[in-house]
């Protein structure tokens, strides 16, 4: 495995972020050169490594607010997506009409897909070419697609991840397996399945993502016969570099609100004791976790 830079982007998605795609490509545009600043290189300037970046989950969701003046100043996600959707209500309606998805939060998210897609595709495809970076662009919710262009397959929605290599090329779409309880389930997302772990060879090792509840040992409740401990997977197809971009909607050092009867953990306690922090004490080929 050949040495490379790795940086956690422990980035904030606040409501300015998503004011315009301006703003945001400003914002990233800053967090790339930060992450320039800290590459080592030889005397003449050129890197030494190649480097590997990862945003956090979630962090592009919102991007197709762009669109929808006002939307990034509401006090709440729920009254910014309603804005959304009455700036985008005819392409809404098209959406239920003709493809008659399964519910409201598919129809859109199908509907602003193009635009969110786009938004993301032109901002970290730049950022990886300028500055020679891999880039894993955090995730966003968007249907299976064919990029370029960009076409919608079906409205299943899912949490989406995407890999550029160094040279602005989207290398592979990662889709998230495991939803979240309470979170992500009543937004009406799709899990992935296997096809939806791809194992990419990159210049310095075997790499795949693993969207944050991917990563988990464990399972949060007892009512989750689907989940999948993706780490051990991939581990076992030779994976040496995992990205797990990650979002947490708790407070971190408030009681976790999946504790059994008798426990009393917080979350940053359960985070390691059933995270990957303690899969990987099972996993042989997997060296390094990139988790923001």
């Amino acid at each position: 495995m050949q040495d490379v830079d790795l940086f956690a982007v422990q980035a904030r998605a606040h409501p300015e972020l998503f004011s315009s795609l301006e703003a945001f490509k400003s914002k990233l545009e800053a967090q790339a050169k930060a992450i320039d600043a800290l590459r080592e290189r030889d005397a003449e300037g050129r890197y030494l490594y190649p480097a590997l970046a990862v945003w956090p989950e979630n962090y592009a969701l919102f991007a197709s607010l762009f669109g929808a003046p006002g939307a990034s100043r509401a006090r709440s996600s729920t009254r910014a997506m309603i804005r959304l959707a009455l700036r985008r209500l005819p392409k809404l309606v098209s959406t239920l009409v003709k493809e008659r998805p399964g519910s409201l939060e598919e129809a859109l998210f199908t509907a602003t897909a193009p635009e969110t897609f786009a938004a993301i595709d032109e901002t970290f495809s730049g950022l990886a070419r300028r500055y020679a970076l891999h880039i894993v662009a955090g995730s966003a919710y968007l249907p299976r697609f064919e990029p370029a262009p960009f076409r919608a397959e079906g409205t299943q929605i899912y949490n989406t991840s995407m890999l550029y290599s160094d040279r602005g090329e989207l290398l592979a779409v990662s889709r998230k397996q495991n939803l979240v309880p309470t979170q992500e389930d009543v937004l009406h997302l799709s899990p992935g399945d296997e096809r939806d772990l791809p194992m990419v060879s990159l210049p310095f090792g075997r790499f795949a993502t693993l969207i944050c509840y991917d990563g988990f040992n464990e399972a949060h409740t007892k009512d989750e016969p689907g989940f999948r401990r993706c780490g051990v997977l991939v581990d076992q197809k030779g994976v040496e570099i995992v990205a797990q971009p990650s979002a947490n909607a708790w407070e971190w050092d408030a009681p976790w609100v999946f504790n059994e009867p008798g426990e009393s953990l917080l979350r940053r306690e359960q985070w390691f004791k059933e995270g990957f922090f303690r899969q990987l004490q099972e996993c042989e080929s997997i060296r390094y976790v990139v988790n923001p």
